[in-house]
């Protein structure tokens, strides 16, 4: 495991510090300035491979991720009179209750400054075990500067911010001496699974240590009025990633940390932009925002702030799936699932500027509050709508019974003004028995195309089968769905493609960004500091009833390097090498299979550490396979066999194109046919790809070998 993944335990020791400041007013300085004098600095890249220093209220600060950084110190003497002061810039609140400071005699003994979920300012004492909580009615605010500070007496407690007194009260530790320091977090192990959920994520700066408790007299004002006034960069550091071979480079993902399901992509006064959901504090499925992402060519992505956070009352639980659409008035507009931790509701929010940073909830929501009335169950969400006629339709993901049989649905509902809905019926059931559609579906889309509607909906899995995307084609009428066919199609031939986004471009060709998922354990999770991202932008037209794919055209840009293959015969076992130390590119050939029996690609290939990912064509079982058994010597990595039916004509000609972004892999065959998967070489030089013929012999036609350069995506979480 990489050092710079694990919780880092950054010590300092107070002889040094304190002889170096002995004539300030406080007792010790923390800086984090790259000084080779600092022997602070010293001692903590002693303990961090990749030490995230950033621009902090004065020179550098140090940058934390939410769960695995923060610092320790043991104090000089036991002792009962202190306070600590620093800066402070937050990213995101935290997914519970986590520490800015605290000062601890042992495990079950502390006193610690906390913020909650909603950004709420807290006191929390522990004597023996047990905790007082101490709220109060500050609310920090993200993507600022702001000075805290915690002193204590052998009596009391309080809290300061920007210098003013915001709490001050007696406390039950009045027996309490300390021996030690946290900073960045406070000293519960506090853990879902096995990511902590007590650490803050931002910048730290500027920390002070009195040993005496603090007053208002003890601050500058003027100085910290003039400090708070900067505006902190929380992009996340490229050393982060830097060594990182398998995270993607064109693809858009999130700069650090959990995203899932794209939501709503839109093309809006000449930009692109996807919203997505989002925990920008740690790397699993909890406090979900909604991240927002804008591009001008569909190609390079700038992150901005979180559009949507979950506050206390009817989101408080989460701000969920759900849809952005072009309202009446020519403006975007969000329905979004909105959680109470009871039920699930239905909620409007719209932008307050053209560039859709800032958006407002709508007063009223929850606009539709949990199911109908006559269904028993709670689970509800994931709204998608569109505009027929004069009305406006909404779909909500939804699983009901009837009999003794369970069936996956979406629940239709009808507006004139998408502020007030009306139940109509469910729009479409499954068959669970004829169809395999599952019990509950998630992210349906129905989109027309040519006269037809999609309907396109996740079945959550089920059997111990996975989730998958299938859909229908049919008819809209009497405000039902009217399938061509009992039975669905996937969306791909081996999916790991989930929940499309689908719009029209600027040349109104229909566009879709999906999530691709990881499927990694936990602890993967952690040592990446990324989990999920986005497909490539991909067409769609409907053809016979199929949804044909192809990669966006914009993607061409990425190109460079092209390397051609004349017309070659390829025998039975012998293998053309295509690529060697790329980890970036676009392959496209075209082959006919002839007399073989296999034909496909091996990728992440390093014939010495015997890490190699196979991804062929069987024409024996009619199937295409990923071969993952030997993807990666990882041991935390899932070796599996991936199928999809697949038949192809031995006499004609297949064109095959395939994209490699570190650990994601995109095909597209024919010009219609897609299919995606993940792979995780445990080594950076797996990196060979190899074209390979078994059983008889492949004619190649053409083949091209691009090698893709970055987009280059940016991150903006400047509060302008």
């Amino acid at each position: 495991m990489k050092l710079k993944y694990i919780p880092i335990l950054i010590v300092f020791t107070f002889s040094f510090l304190i002889a170096c400041t002995k004539r300030q007013k406080y007792n010790v300085n923390w800086s984090f300035e790259e000084d080779t004098k600092n022997e602070t600095l010293k001692a903590v890249q002693s303990l961090k491979e990749n030490l995230e220093l950033v621009p902090g209220i004065l020179g550098n600060g140090l940058r934390t991720d939410g769960y695995s950084t923060f610092l320790q110190t043991k104090l000089p003497e036991n002792v009962s009179n202190i306070s600590v002061e620093a800066w402070f810039a937050l990213e995101t609140y935290p997914t519970d209750t986590a520490g800015f400071f605290s000062f601890q005699q042992d495990a079950n003994n502390w006193i610690a400054a906390n913020i909650n979920q909603f950004g709420e300012l807290m006191l929390s004492v522990c004597v023996a075990g047990k905790t007082e909580w101490y709220p109060t009615s500050v609310q920090l605010q993200k993507f600022e500067w702001f000075n805290l500070a915690l002193g204590i007496s052998e009596s009391k407690a309080a809290l300061f911010v920007n210098g003013e007194t915001i709490l001050s009260t007696p406390v039950t530790a009045s027996q309490m001496v300390y021996s030690s320091l946290f900073i960045g977090r406070d000293s519960r192990e506090s853990k879902i699974h096995i990511f902590p959920i007590n650490y803050i994520n931002g910048i730290i700066d500027e920390v002070k240590v009195w040993f005496k408790p603090l007053t208002e007299n003890d601050f500058d004002r003027q100085e910290i009025k003039e400090f708070a006034q900067h505006k902190p960069d929380l992009s996340i550091p490229s050393i982060r990633f830097e060594s990182d071979f398998n995270r993607p480079k064109y693809h858009v993902l999130p700069a650090a940390n959990w995203t899932n399901e794209t939501h709503g992509l839109i093309y809006y006064n000449g930009k692109y932009h996807i919203f997505n959901q989002k925990n920008g504090t740690n790397v699993y499925l909890g406090r979900i925002n909604w991240g927002h992402y804008s591009s001008s060519d569909l190609v390079q992505w700038t992150e901005h702030r979180p559009v949507l956070t979950p506050e206390k009352g009817y989101d408080q639980y989460g701000i969920w799936s759900g849809h952005v659409v072009i309202d009446d008035n020519g403006k975007p507009a969000i329905m979004y699932t909105g959680g109470d931790g009871k039920e699930f509701g239905m909620c409007l929010a719209t932008p307050k500027d053209e560039s859709l940073i800032v958006w407002e909830k709508y007063k009223n929501n929850p606009l539709v509050q949990g199911p109908p009335e006559n269904f028993s169950r709670i689970d509800f969400r994931d709204p998608y709508l569109w505009k027929e006629g004069g009305n406006w339709y909404m779909i909500i993901g939804f699983g009901l019974v009837e009999g003794e049989e369970e069936k996956g649905t979406v629940l239709l509902y009808k507006s004139s003004d998408m502020k007030t809905w009306e139940y109509l019926h469910p729009l479409f059931k499954g068959n669970r028995s004829v169809d395999d559609t599952g019990i509950f579906w998630e992210m349906p889309v129905f989109w027309k195309i040519n006269g037809k509607y999609i309907l396109l909906v996740n079945p959550t899995p089920h059997d111990g089968k996975p989730a998958v995307a299938v859909y229908w084609t049919g008819d809209f009428v009497d405000e039902k769905f009217i399938p061509d066919h009992k039975i669905p199609k996937r969306l791909e031939v081996i999916n790991r493609m989930l929940s499309p986004s689908v719009t029209f471009d600027e040349n109104g060709q229909t566009t879709a960004i999906a999530i691709i998922p990881d499927l990694i354990p936990a602890e993967m999770q952690m040592q990446q500091g990324w989990t999920h991202l986005y497909s490539m932008p991909r067409t769609w037209d409907l053809v016979d009833g199929y949804i044909y794919q192809q990669p966006h055209p914009a993607l061409k840009s990425l190109r460079t390097n092209e390397e051609s293959i004349a017309e070659k015969e390829i025998k039975a076992g012998e293998k053309l090498l295509l690529s060697d130390g790329k980890q970036q590119l676009e392959i496209m050939a075209k082959v006919i299979s002839k007399d073989c029996e296999k034909f496909g690609f091996n990728i992440g290939k390093n014939k010495e550490n015997g890490e190699e990912t196979r991804i062929y064509f069987d024409l024996k079982t009619d199937e295409m396979v990923v071969d993952l058994t030997r993807s990666s010597q990882n041991e935390l990595v899932e070796k599996k066999i991936e199928k999809g039916q697949y038949e192809i004509n031995s006499d004609e000609e297949i064109e095959i194109q395939l994209f490699i972004d570190g650990s994601v892999v995109e095909g597209f065959i024919n010009g219609k046919d897609g299919f995606t998967t993940r792979i995780f070489p445990k080594y950076e030089n797996s990196n060979q790809v190899e074209f390979f013929a078994e059983g008889g012999t492949v004619l190649i036609e053409e083949l091209k070998v691009w090698e893709l350069r970055s987009s280059n995506n940016q991150t903006d979480f400047l509060l302008k």
